[in-house]
């Protein structure tokens, strides 16, 4: 069995990451001190809670980081019976258990609550890099490609909306959608499947009044401020008030009950408002960096579910990232998501965290070693792996596009194998 050489993790992406985390927890605070001490008595009460999570989170991202990313796969299928089983649980149990602003999308039990959807993310990368790597020249065909994918994506989308949570369903298609198109699909399949969920997702919100009300406040959110419009108002008003540097951190107004969910969804506003333009940008900056990095770690592994994983891991916190963002500037009808890494939410830190950790150690593998990364005492085997996985790589940019599970690759690879028993 050939030993894969082991890099350093990618840094600047734990930088980023590593930055985010207690900017969140700084602004939890900031956002939520009044809150909690008037529902619990106890200003540090979401706080302490989230930094439990983070701790957690802290451990899951140091124990992903150091187990070999093909584990995962082995475990894919297991993952995602597990994610929807949890995901039926929220519509089985009762209400009083699962139910929150109108959506049955958590599962409670005394002090300890979990938002399953979240794991659903994480569950649905893994399981369709594993598959989607597999189909190889298959994936091209309706039948054994778009099909079964589309009956799987149905099937946890399905749970989600029954649940009423169309904000997370978004991000699942999104995240699926970019994973078959990176796993090489049929571009006129592609398409035909977005018109679809287009038409899917225009249907949805036509059969529900209150979502007919979010677009029309999104339009207008002052005609509607009695209604729909009151949130997206003081988010507006919390991202003016914020000039181009700020309030102050701790100074921000619409976090004394004028800004609903300034804690969760509506977050980003509360650091507009505290650190202006100024701060705004310096988050959308951190995601930059991430989409940068997780992007460079996919194009540089030459392992098909490597690549799929960490393209999906990547589209799902920066996508995330994007929409949040977007709702709170009310360039996108409001819909409820988190800020991943900031915005209070236990599961959804303790869970991205877990995969950026994935992501980091994905990044262990990809590419080659630079000089000084490993031992100096190299074999001759380990430098002809190394000059096959060069040829791997070449033949992977020459693609123009992540066609992951093309078999002219796997004969690039043979042909560059020969060369080097040759020598």
């Amino acid at each position: 069995m050939a030993v894969m050489l082991q890099r350093k993790p990618d840094y600047p992406l734990l930088t980023a990451v590593g930055v985010l985390i207690p900017l969140g927890l700084v602004m939890v605070y900031s956002a939520s001190f009044m809150r909690a001490y008037a529902d619990t008595g106890d200003q540090l009460y979401y706080t302490g809670r989230q930094m439990i999570a983070a701790l957690i989170g802290t451990a899951g991202l140091l124990a992903a980081q150091r187990i070999d990313y093909r584990v995962w796969r082995r475990f894919s299928v297991h993952l995602m019976a597990g994610a929807l089983f949890l995901l039926l649980l929220t519509l089985i149990l009762p209400a009083s258990m699962t139910e929150a602003n109108g959506a049955r999308s958590w599962i409670r039990i005394g002090a300890f609550s979990m938002q399953p959807s979240e794991i659903a993310k994480l569950a649905l990368v893994i399981y369709f890099a594993d598959w989607l790597s597999r189909r190889g020249e298959k994936l091209t065909n309706v039948t054994y490609g778009l099909v079964p994918f589309a009956l799987m994506l149905g099937v946890v989308c399905g749970l989600v909306m029954l649940g009423r949570d169309l904000g997370t369903t978004i991000v699942l298609v999104i995240i699926a959608g970019i994973v078959y198109f990176a796993a090489g699909a049929n571009l006129l399949h592609v398409i035909g499947a977005a018109v679809v969920a287009g038409g899917a997702f225009w249907g949805l919100i036509n059969i529900a009044a209150y979502r007919q009300e979010r677009i029309a406040a999104w339009i207008d959110p002052f005609a509607h401020y009695q209604g729909a419009g009151y949130q997206p108002v003081h988010a507006l008003y919390a991202l003016a008030s914020g000039g181009l540097f700020g309030v102050g951190i701790g100074q921000a107004r619409q976090k004394f009950f004028w800004l609903p969910e300034a804690h969760t969804d509506a977050i980003f506003a509360i650091i507009g408002e505290e650190f202006g333009l100024i701060g705004t940008l310096f988050v959308v900056t951190c995601f930059l960096v991430i989409a940068y990095r997780g992007m460079r770690i996919a194009g540089r592994s030459s392992d098909p579910f490597a690549a799929l994983l960490a393209t999906g891991i990547t589209a799902w916190l920066v996508f995330q990232a994007l929409i949040n963002i977007a709702v709170v500037t009310t360039l996108i009808p409001f819909t409820g998501l988190t800020l991943p890494f900031i915005s209070y939410g236990g599961t959804s830190l303790t869970v991205c965290m877990t995969a950026v950790g994935i992501l980091l150690n994905i990044s262990r593998y990809a590419g080659n070693p630079s000089p000084g990364e490993i031992d100096e005492t190299v074999t001759d085997t380990a430098r002809s792996r190394r000059a096959a996985s060069f040829a791997r790589l070449a033949g992977w940019w020459r693609n123009g596009r992540a066609r992951v599970s093309g078999v002219s690759r796997r004969r690039s690879t043979q042909r560059a194998w020969g060369a080097i028993r040759r020598r």
